[in-house]
């Protein structure tokens, strides 16, 4: 077969549009890797091919718009407004009025009372310890009064 003929067969165009087998694709890009004027001819039906698409759109009729418009489009009947305690017609659409949130920060009565709880507790543990160091200190100087006493003592029943 010639390669001239291989390129009319019409396989660069079935390759680009993923129409060929497995094994048919698995022989093209053989032939690609062989005859380096098949690269040259891709890119043309390339280019070709995208020329068509581009220019060859075709704008749909309104009517279809209209028809996926419809279809798009929720149709609400009465009760559905009478239920949802709003008072509008079938085709009225419903709008919702969204307001911002405030950038406070809203704090739970529980969060606050743990932490009152939490100043509490570290007031009475500092307390705590401030008493007993007053009771060690105390305790301190009670002992160093009586030390001398008892050194005197002492020391005259050995000599």
């Amino acid at each position: 077969m010639d390669l001239h003929d291989y390129i009319e067969s019409g396989i660069i165009e079935s390759y680009l549009l993923g129409l060929v087998s497995a094994d048919e694709a698995e022989l093209f890009e053989r032939m690609r890797s062989l005859y380096p004027e098949l690269n040259t001819e891709v890119a043309a039906v390339e280019y070709k091919l995208q020329k068509i698409m581009v220019e060859g759109g075709v704008t749909p009729p309104a009517k279809v718009w209209n028809k996926i418009a419809e279809r798009l489009t929720p149709h609400h009947k009465e009760g559905y407004y009478a239920k949802a305690g709003r008072k509008g017609e079938a085709g009225e659409p419903l709008t919702y009025v969204l307001q911002p949130r405030n950038n406070t920060m809203t704090i739970s009565i529980w969060w606050r009372c743990a932490f009152i709880a939490l100043v509490v507790v570290v007031m009475a543990l500092t307390a705590s310890t401030f008493y007993f160091y007053q009771q060690f200190r105390n305790m301190e100087e009670r002992l160093l009064r009586l030390y001398p006493a008892q050194l005197q003592q002492v020391q005259p029943a050995r000599q």
